[in-house]
């Protein structure tokens, strides 16, 4: 005979004392939490002390990228989670480099102030281009036809026809490729636009010259506009202060230690920017034990919110937002198209989209499109 084992339940007086002794654990908790949820760590130098604590909400905008934090791989970025946000760090400056084989490294220095988020948007661009091109004639099967051309460097996945053949009657032409020349001729400045109208009636693509418009030199998206001023492309962020990124008016900072920086969070109006201070002054309610209070700048900071765009000291032929982002801007300069970023603290990050003389660009549907004369090549943005 087998006998099915039960299970009883625990006595009246053994639940309560579970009970009473979970309750014990909770109320010894709460003050371990709440410091921990306010920023603030152990001291295991001194066991008698805390030390106030800030974090770092780092943001990436490719999959399999490493971010180090003073040199320690903190995080590898997943398919869904390109974020990292890494909480008890001491206050100082700390350098942050985002880095992936084959593409440029992000780098910044930043500081972290006790009981703060700061935040910070990286990115990462291929160091050899990925792009299409887009040829004015194509084969009877859609391949693009090269004539003696030399291609700028960048990689493709799909074929060409190269010819030394200067004969076009065996080829078909690309109506794409007419297409984007009408969307850069409607979209450039009356220079640009007679350059155009000569290239396509040397070309025997064009019979007479087309009409030309005065392209605008002031660029507005999501709060943030663009424009050129005596040679110098600027940012300005135009909406609400409330949701101003806090890079348009972070005050400079050095690269302190932490022993430079106030551990008690009484002493933290001395060691921090006013507008910080003004944060830290505030009684932290129950959403900001969960979300701690993200770097701002307080209404009494007064500063204009504007940011000049590293152009390497080279003339700028054309600038627009880098496709989905008011943190990066696509400038094109005499070496070159490239992205600069908005964020100028410590530094702006400069990395190349596609270099070569001559160049203009334009964002078209979402796509950066290039254009050398010859032919366009859309730049495909890796994920």
């Amino acid at each position: 005979m087998i006998v099915e084992p039960t299970i009883r339940p625990l006595g009246l007086s053994k639940r309560r004392y579970v009970l009473i002794f979970m309750i014990c654990i909770f109320v010894v908790a709460i003050p371990f939490l709440y410091l921990y949820a306010t920023g603030y760590k152990f001291n295991f130098d001194d066991r008698t002390s805390l030390i106030s604590t800030g974090g770092l909400f780092i943001a990436a905008d490719e999959v399999g990228v490493e971010i180090y934090i003073d040199d320690e791989l903190v995080r590898e970025t997943r398919r869904f989670t390109k974020a990292f946000y890494a909480q008890n760090i001491d206050p100082a400056t700390h350098k942050v480099h985002v880095q992936k084989e084959g593409f440029h490294t992000w780098v910044k220095e930043l500081p972290v102030y006790p009981h703060l988020v700061t935040e910070v948007q990286a990115f990462n661009l291929p160091l050899v281009p990925v792009a299409r091109v887009i040829t004015r004639f194509e084969t009877a099967t859609g391949t693009p036809v090269i004539f003696e051309t030399k291609l700028l460097v960048a990689s493709t996945t799909e074929s060409v026809y190269a010819t030394t053949t200067k004969v076009t009657k065996n080829f078909v032409v690309n109506t794409e490729f007419l297409e984007t020349l009408a969307f850069f001729e409607d979209t450039a400045p009356t220079t640009t636009q007679n350059k155009i109208s000569e290239s396509l009636i040397s070309s025997g693509l064009l019979r007479t010259p087309t009409a030309t418009t005065s392209a605008t030199t002031t660029k507005e998206y999501s709060d943030v506009r663009l424009f050129k001023d005596e040679g110098d492309v600027f940012a300005e962020w135009i909406g609400s202060r409330e949701d101003m990124p806090y890079y348009y008016c972070a005050e400079p900072f050095e690269a302190l230690k932490k022993d430079d920086v106030a551990s008690d969070v009484d002493n933290v109006e001395d060691a921090t920017a006013s507008a910080i201070s003004a944060l830290l002054d505030e009684e932290m309610g129950a959403d900001e034990l969960l979300n701690p209070p993200v770097q701002k700048v307080s209404e009494e900071t007064v500063c204009a919110p504007r940011i000049s765009l590293d152009r390497k000291w080279q003339e700028v032929s054309n600038f627009d937002f880098f496709p989905g982002s008011t943190d990066i801007v696509v400038i094109g300069r005499e070496s070159g198209v490239y992205a600069v970023e908005i964020d100028n603290r410590s530094w702006q990050n400069v990395q190349p989209i596609l270099e070569g003389q001559g160049l203009s660009f334009r964002i078209q549907n979402g796509r950066i499109v290039i254009y050398d004369g010859t032919q366009f090549y859309e730049i495909i943005l890796t994920e």
